[in-house]
């Protein structure tokens, strides 16, 4: 089991099913699905409730209607009503999710570093302290992207804009300023082979993780029907 994950054989047979819907409902499934990622931790959840809506989308194809309109006709005050009733799970969840995606990019960038930078060294504290950094920012990404679905609702447009606007000042102050003139200050270095090693150590940490957690949660929670026997 340690190498069959349910989570990643749901999101396909999702993103197969979806591929059937017309233009209308999978612009609504995706806005859906897209927030649903601010709403909880769980992304094995999130692709269960995702399998319900492109069965929900496809049953209104028939009828003639759509989902947007089978939700209410406002995705965002669904997906407040809805939020209450979802597992959180917490976000060792994301990184699971997350840090196999982005951390198999990261470290053939560090092995290309190493063979074309020559002899050139990294700064020991950033590349360690990086994936903490990460995992702090995905915390208060999701946040951010929460707090903006109330404000959308609330007071409009012009207020999410804005707060688009201070999501990114915060964003390049975190992962552009404070490690450039803080991080980048502190003694000790590490070349390109080291610190690739050390983000394919997390990379590989994580897709294990992703593999338990996730094939443990579908155990008691499956996403497939368990056949009839005779």
């Amino acid at each position: 089991m340690l190498f069959k994950n349910q989570y990643t054989m749901l999101r396909k047979a999702n993103d197969m099913s979806a591929e059937t819907l017309n233009t209308e409902n999978r612009t609504a499934l995706k806005e859906i699905t897209c927030y649903l990622l601010y709403m909880t931790w769980n992304c094995y959840e999130i692709e269960r409730i995702r399998k319900d809506l492109i069965d929900i989308a496809a049953r209104c194809e028939l009828e003639g209607r759509t989902l947007r309109e089978e939700v209410g006709g406002d995705t965002a005050r669904f997906l407040l009503e809805l939020a209450p009733n979802l597992p959180r799970g917490t976000p060792l969840d994301y990184v699971c999710i997350w840090y196999p995606r982005w951390y198999w990019i990261f470290a053939p960038l560090y092995l290309i570093i190493a063979l074309c930078g020559g002899d050139q060294q990294l700064n020991l504290l950033r590349i360690l302290i990086g994936p903490f950094l990460f995992m702090g920012w995905l915390a208060l990404w999701g946040w951010f992207r929460r707090m903006e679905l109330k404000i959308k609702i609330h007071y409009g447009g012009l207020a999410q804009a804005l707060w688009l606007l201070l999501m990114i000042a915060v964003f390049v102050l975190l992962s552009v300023c404070f490690p450039a003139y803080g991080l980048q200050q502190v003694p000790g270095t590490i070349n390109g082979v080291g610190a690739a090693l050390y983000e394919l150590a997390w990379a590989a940490g994580c897709q294990i993780w992703q593999n338990i957690r996730y094939n443990r949660w579908a155990a008691r929670h499956p996403w497939q029907e368990t056949p009839r026997t005779a």
